[in-house]
């Protein structure tokens, strides 16, 4: 007879599993951390500052930006009227003068809202594409 013994001599507790569940997850949101990091759009920095590296709370992985308009860049906004001081310094900063900041200010958010700038969502599709290639299996 030819076969083979798939049987496994192991020992492995539920805390084991609990673990290594936690270690796998971690390790792809640490990837999905770093992605967010290369694509989230810098002005100044403060928004990329803002991030905060992966953390268990709870049993959730979570990472995440605590800027103010972290959401804004990342999906985008309804059309609105902001407050010129902003983008006069803004378009100061870019070297572009006063009246982009005015356009921007009185025409496109007011018409169009702000253009979304994902960074987190790519680096949530990177790291589902890192667990579907690395099993629970490794880690334990």
């Amino acid at each position: 007879m030819l076969g083979i013994d798939s049987e496994q001599d192991t020992n492995l507790t539920g805390a084991d599993i609990v673990r290594a569940d936690e270690q796998r997850r971690m390790d792809a949101a640490t990837l999905g951390f770093s992605v967010s990091q290369e694509r989230v759009p810098i002005d100044r920095g403060t928004l990329q500052q803002s991030g905060f590296q992966p953390e268990n709370r709870g049993g959730d992985i979570v990472f995440g930006y605590t800027a103010p308009y972290a959401q804004a860049m990342e999906e985008g906004t309804d059309p609105y009227y902001p407050p010129i001081q902003p983008l006069l310094e803004w378009a100061d900063r870019i070297g572009a003068g006063p009246g982009l900041a005015y356009y921007v200010a009185r025409h496109k958010i007011p018409t169009e809202g702000i253009t979304a700038q994902p960074y987190l969502a790519p680096s949530a599709e990177r790291m589902d594409d890192w667990l579907s290639s690395h099993s629970l299996e490794e880690y334990l």
